[in-house]
C-alpha cells in the first residue's frame, strides 16, 4: 500500500473527527443550554440535514478545481462555527437548531476527496479496493471513537470543551488533509458533453444505498429499545459497539484479503448476510441481551466491506470530473435513509422493537434487491452490446 495514501488517509480522518464528535457534543450541549432534550434531538437533526445538502453542494467545485482550497476553507469555517456554538451565549431551541444546521451545512467534503483519490494513488484494482475497504474500516473507528473521547471530555470539563475540542481537530484535520492533497489532485475539466448526471448514472446504486442505510437507521433505534425494555438500559451503548466492532472486524478482514474482480458482484452477498443478522436480532432479542450482541456482532462484519466495494462501483461508474460529486451525493442517500430510519424506527420501536428490527430486515432485503437488480442489467447490457464496442471499459 503506497505510504502515500495512507499518510492522506491518516490526515482525513483527523478531518473527520467531527462526523463522530460532533452529534453528541452537540445533543449535550444543547440540552444542558435550553433544558430540553427534544431541543437537542431537533438540534441533531439539523447538523444532520446540513451534510445532506452541504456534502454535494461542496464537492462539485472541489472535484472541478482547487479541491486542497476548498477542504481548508470549509473546515475551517465550520470550525468556527462550532466554536461559536460552544461559546456563544445563546439558551433558545431557534438559535441552537440554526446554529448547529449551519455547523453541518459548512462541513468540508473531505470523504468525497478522499474516496476520489483512492483509484490513483494506487491503481491496481486490488489495492484500490483495499484503500477503500480501509476507508470504510476506518469510517467505523470515527463513529467507535468519536462518542466514546466526548464522553470522556465532557465528564472531565462539560460539552462546551467537548465541543471546542471537536472544532480544533476538525479545522486542524482539514487543513492538514488539505496540504496533503494539493500536490496529488489532479481536476478534472467538464468536457462539452457533459452526459447524464451522476443521480441518473448511479440511481440503482444510491437507492441501494438508501435503503441500507434506512435498515441501519430502524436498527439503531431497536437496539437501545430492546435493551430499554429489557431494563438494562446501559447495555445499548455495548451493544452499538459490538456492532460496529464486527463492521471493523468484516473491514480489516477483507482489507488485509481482498477479492478480485467487480466489487458490484460481492455486494448482494455481503447485504444478504446483513439481512438474515437482522432478522435473527428480530427474533433473538427477546431471548437475551447477550444474543443480541452475537447477533449484532455477526451481521457488521457484512457492513464495511459491503460499504467498501459501493465506493468501488461508485469510482468505477462515474466519470472522472464527476467522480467527487457522485461520492457526496451517495453521503447525502445514506444520511437521509438513516435519518427517516431513526424516525420511523422511534415509531415502532414504541409499539416493540421487534417491528424496529422486522421493517429494518425488509428495508436490508429491499437493498439486496436492488442491487441484484443493478448486477442483472448491466448483464443484460454487456449481453446485448455490438461486438465492435465489447472492448469498452464497462460501469
Amino acid at each position: 500500500m503506497p505510504s502515500v495514501a495512507l499518510g492522506v488517509l491518516a490526515w482525513s480522518l483527523l478531518a473527520r473527527a467531527p462526523q463522530g464528535m460532533a452529534p453528541l457534543a452537540l445533543i449535550l450541549l444543547v440540552q444542558e443550554r435550553t433544558g430540553s432534550i427534544a431541543a437537542a434531538g431537533l438540534a441533531s437533526g439539523a447538523w444532520g440535514l446540513g451534510i445532506a445538502v452541504g456534502q454535494p453542494l461542496w464537492a462539485r467545485p472541489a472535484g472541478r478545481g482547487r479541491a486542497d482550497l476548498v477542504v481548508t476553507v470549509m473546515a475551517v469555517t465550520q470550525a468556527l462555527v462550532l466554536a461559536v456554538v460552544a461559546t456563544a451565549p445563546w439558551t433558545t431551541t431557534g438559535v441552537a437548531v440554526a446554529l448547529a444546521g449551519a455547523a453541518g451545512l459548512s462541513a468540508a467534503p473531505v470523504t468525497s476527496v478522499a474516496r476520489t483519490l483512492w483509484p490513483q494513488l494506487a491503481p491496481r484494482p486490488l489495492a484500490t479496493d483495499r484503500l477503500f475497504t480501509l476507508d470504510a474500516t476506518a469510517q467505523e473507528v470515527i463513529w467507535i471513537a468519536g462518542p466514546a473521547v466526548v464522553g470522556v471530555l465532557v465528564a472531565v470539563s462539560g460539552p462546551t470543551t467537548a465541543l471546542l475540542i471537536t472544532a480544533l481537530a476538525g479545522g486542524m484535520g482539514g487543513v492538514l488533509f488539505g496540504l496533503a492533497v494539493r500536490p496529488l489532485w489532479q481536476p478534472r475539466a467538464r468536457p462539452r458533453s457533459a452526459g447524464p448526471g451522476v443521480v441518473r448514472l448511479l440511481l440503482l446504486p444510491y437507492l441501494g444505498l438508501w435503503a441500507l442505510a434506512l435498515g441501519l437507521g430502524l436498527s439503531e433505534v431497536a437496539v437501545p429499545a430492546a435493551a430499554i425494555v429489557d431494563g438494562q438500559r446501559d447495555a445499548a451503548g455495548w451493544l452499538l459497539a459490538v456492532w460496529s466492532l464486527g463492521s471493523l472486524v468484516g473491514g480489516l478482514t477483507t482489507a488485509r484479503w481482498p477479492s478480485s474482480g467487480d466489487p458490484a458482484r460481492r455486494i448482494p452477498w455481503f447485504l444478504l448476510g446483513i439481512t438474515l443478522g437482522g432478522a435473527l436480532t428480530a427474533l433473538t432479542w427477546t431471548v437475551g441481551l447477550g444474543w443480541l450482541g452475537l447477533v449484532l456482532f455477526l451481521s457488521g462484519l457484512g457492513l464495511a466491506p459491503a460499504m467498501a466495494a459501493t465506493y468501488g462501483v461508485v469510482a468505477r461508474t462515474a466519470p472522472e470530473h464527476r467522480r467527487t460529486e457522485a461520492f457526496a451525493v451517495g453521503t447525502t442517500f445514506i444520511l437521509v435513509g438513516l435519518a427517516v430510519g431513526s424516525a420511523l424506527g422511534g415509531a415502532l420501536a414504541a409499539i416493540s422493537p421487534t417491528w424496529a428490527f422486522a421493517v429494518g430486515t425488509c428495508a436490508c432485503l429491499v437493498a439486496t434487491l436492488l442491487w441484484l437488480t443493478r448486477n442483472a442489467v448491466g448483464q443484460r447490457t454487456r449481453s446485448t452490446r455490438p461486438s465492435s464496442q465489447t472492448g469498452s471499459s464497462d460501469s
